[in-house]
């Protein structure tokens, strides 16, 4: 089927880079200062003299209020423009950041995270991660990928920048320098959503046979713009088959209750657990097995590091390999890259880097299978609603191992338990994605959608 002439096809507009580089830079900027918590919460419980349990409950509160605010943060990315919504959560998380610095006692720390924090960061990782998965429909593997490969450097680079202000300056001296990126990050977002516009029609076409071109012609004046290129809905693609054909919340309710969609959003539960869980236990339990501040910090700065490498070669290989393959091979790297990292001694501090830095590629390269996953599965004009369900899945079991991690280290002096629940996690999430996750024909499928439509490879 041809386009109308009037429309941009979908590969000029996936040429355009400044959209890719804009998601990349918003990434980095707004998980860069949040995921300095870890070293931050060790400085909260110092100053505030404080429990490990209560010097992580700003960061269990904002996974809390990210869960319940996702469904309806994803709504609003198919309804409203992604420039705003984008720009909105570079001003949230600056407003926390000023909250944090202002902070007398924990409580309003946790008031920053649970109020502001969270719905800033979930803003800007579902508007990024529907925006990508749309324009590369079929091949969003490395494309995810790259864009998620932004938060990683960003969290590099942040850490240890936030352990040596910390030891020098003071958390809120870290606090005032985040607040600062954060307003950076608007311009960043309108680069991310400059260029030509991307139209996509006004209401979903509703049905089970794709749109006609002539049908498309005729509503061409009904078309709308959705801020162009961030949004990059791309609506007059073709919706792969059986998974969003049918637009409209009626189709959103029967996709919710399908057994696959739930099979995913376990799997989605027990990826928040290992990796959230390793993420906010390893500066602590490096600091109480004698490895000291600035080298865990500088532990988790690579570990982020082999995080975007992870992202960026899992997305690619899942592209080529099928997610399955690649997202178990990767939950087993994980898992032995905890056992290292938490059963190294501080005589051995190579081998809890060596450790880390596993958990860091196959959690990354996790990342870019699940989100691929959900794009090959899910995808469609109703994409954003459904991810943000989905999304509602990752803060439930970043919780549950977070809060374990630090009842168990302050009820039992050791982390053992945590690790027992990550391993648990991992064999939660392989066995799921095997079973549900796309299977290699489906992602052909998705491919040729995508290619017909564009006329070419």
């Amino acid at each position: 089927m041809a386009l109308p002439a009037s429309l941009p096809t979908a590969r000029k507009v996936t040429r355009i880079s400044l959209p890719l580089i804009g998601a990349f830079v918003v990434g980095a900027i707004a998980y860069g200062g949040l995921y300095t918590f870890p070293a931050l919460s060790v400085a909260f419980a110092e100053e505030f003299g404080i429990s490990r349990t209560l010097a992580v409950t700003p960061w269990t509160m904002f996974l809390v209020v990210t869960a319940v605010a996702s469904p309806l943060l994803g709504r609003a990315y198919d309804e409203l423009a992604d420039r705003d919504l984008l720009t909105a959560s570079m001003v949230l998380i600056a407003a926390g950041w000023l909250a944090v610095y202002l902070a007398p006692d924990i409580s309003i720390v946790i008031l920053a995270f649970a109020a502001f924090h969270a719905l800033g960061l979930q803003l800007a990782f579902i508007g990024i991660s529907t925006a990508i998965a749309r324009r590369y429909a079929g091949v969003s593997g490395l494309a995810l990928g790259i864009a998620y490969a932004g938060p990683g450097i960003g969290v590099a680079v942040a850490l240890p920048v936030a352990a040596n202000l910390i030891a020098t300056a003071g958390w809120r001296t870290a606090s005032l320098v985040f607040l600062g990126a954060s307003l950076a990050g608007v311009v960043f977002v309108w680069l991310m959503t400059s260029g030509p516009a991307v139209v996509v029609p006004a209401r979903p076409a509703v049905g089970r046979t794709r749109v006609k071109e002539s049908e498309l012609a005729r509503r061409a004046s009904g078309l709308h713009e959705t801020s162009a290129p961030g949004a990059v809905s791309a609506g007059f693609e073709p919706l792969p088959s059986g998974s969003g054909e049918r637009a409209g919340r009626g189709g959103i309710r029967r996709v919710v209750r399908t057994r696959r969609f739930w099979a995913l959003f376990a799997g989605a539960v027990a990826i928040g657990a290992f990796d959230e869980g390793v993420l906010q236990a390893f500066v602590p339990h490096a600091v109480r097995s004698g490895f000291g501040v600035a080298f865990a910090a500088s532990a988790l700065g690579a570990q982020s590091l082999a995080y975007v490498a992870g992202q960026v070669v899992g997305g690619w290989l899942s592209d080529r390999l099928g997610r399955r393959v690649v997202g178990v091979v990767a939950a087993v790297v994980v898992g032995g890259g905890v056992l290292l990292a938490f059963g190294a001694s501080a005589a051995m501090p190579a081998l809890a880097l060596a450790g880390i830095v596993l958990h860091g590629v196959g959690t990354g390269a996790t990342i870019a299978v699940r989100s691929a996953a959900f794009s090959d599965v899910f995808g469609g004009p109703n994409f954003g609603t459904i991810f943000g369900l989905l999304a509602v899945a990752y803060p439930v079991g970043g919780t549950i191992a977070v809060y374990m991690g630090a009842l168990a280290v302050d009820g039992l002096g050791t982390y053992a338990p945590l690790v027992g629940l990550v391993l648990v996690a991992l064999a939660a999430w392989a066995a799921v994605l095997w079973i549900a996750g796309p299977k290699r024909r489906e992602l052909a499928r998705r491919r040729a959608l995508a290619e017909a439509e564009t006329g070419g490879p």
